[in-house]
């Protein structure tokens, strides 16, 4: 325990003497994802083999001046207690896409059925993907995205956490690599985390994440909801009747994305799911049972 504690001050002197902003953040960052969420999985460990590759504490810090993200630096990230590497092909997984997958799983809870049929549109890194599915045993999952890069990443991690029987990754926009899969009224939950962020509101957003994230994850058209409408659209065609939609949203989006799930006609029991701090960060919504 003693050398885990030196090694968690050796690396916070050496970001405080770098000048990053928030040392003590950097530490307790790259040590959540070093350890896969468990501290005490550090115990042992040096800044001389802080990764695979053994990069050493001055490349990591040399980087994180540049303002490269921890997760990039260190190719890996942590996501529902679980290792995922973690590349600029793809959206850095975050911990607050987390209460997503909690909201889809507590549904899936309540649900009487053995299997699910799962879609995740956009998936990126495949995080929610396999998360799901190794959650639920019994389920089928179809990992969508349009970039062929992201799509190579999240059959790496399928591959990795060997789910190839029951997690399918296809690359194509939006529900279109399903055009052929016999899933009409037949999928019990799609979920999204789609881009979201109002193309004027980029360069608002912190360099970190606009330099380094890919853009087609990000930006979402003049008012943020440019893959909402499309998506709100088009699940009713692939959702059982009840099934359900979960997506994640940005900040003030609430009102918006209730209006289109209302004017669509399609859907009941809509409402948004609060974070930790009260923040709606969630929409969920059923398919109607009986169709206007």
């Amino acid at each position: 325990m003693k050398i885990m504690f030196e090694f968690i001050y050796q690396l916070h002197d050496a970001f405080e003497q770098a000048g990053l902003e928030n040392p003590w953040q950097e530490t307790l960052h790259l040590c959540d994802i070093l350890s896969g969420g468990a501290l005490r999985g550090l115990d042992g460990r040096s800044p001389q083999s802080l990764t695979p590759q053994n990069m050493s504490l001055e490349e990591i810090v040399g980087q994180r001046q540049q303002g490269v993200p921890l997760e990039y630096i260190l190719q890996q990230t942590v996501f529902m207690g679980r290792p995922f590497i973690c590349t600029p092909d793809t959206l850095i997984p975050r911990a607050e896409t987390e209460l997503l997958v909690r909201t889809v799983l507590n549904h899936a809870a309540a649900l009487d059925s053995d299997e699910l049929t799962i879609v995740d549109v956009g998936t990126g890194s495949g995080n929610i993907a396999v998360s799901l599915a190794l959650e639920l045993p019994h389920s089928r999952v179809f990992a969508l995205d349009i970039s062929p890069e992201a799509v190579a990443r999240a059959q790496a991690h399928v591959n990795q956490y060997k789910l190839q029987e029951r997690v399918t990754v296809c690359c194509g926009d939006l529900f279109a690599p399903l055009a052929n899969a016999s899933l009409e009224q037949a999928v019990d939950i799609v979920v999204c985390n789609p881009p979201y962020i109002p193309t004027g509101s980029l360069e608002k957003m912190s360099a970190e994440i606009v330099a380094h994230e890919p853009l087609v994850a990000l930006d979402a058209g003049p008012y943020g909801i440019n893959i909402f409408r499309r998506l709100v659209r088009d699940a009713q065609f692939y959702l059982r009747p009840g099934g359900l939609l979960a997506f994640e949203f940005g900040a003030g989006q609430e009102v918006l994305v209730q209006r289109l799930l209302q004017k669509s006609g399609g859907y009941e029991q809509m409402h948004p799911v609060l974070d930790h701090v009260g923040t709606p960060r969630v929409f969920v919504a059923q398919k109607a049972v009986s169709m206007p």
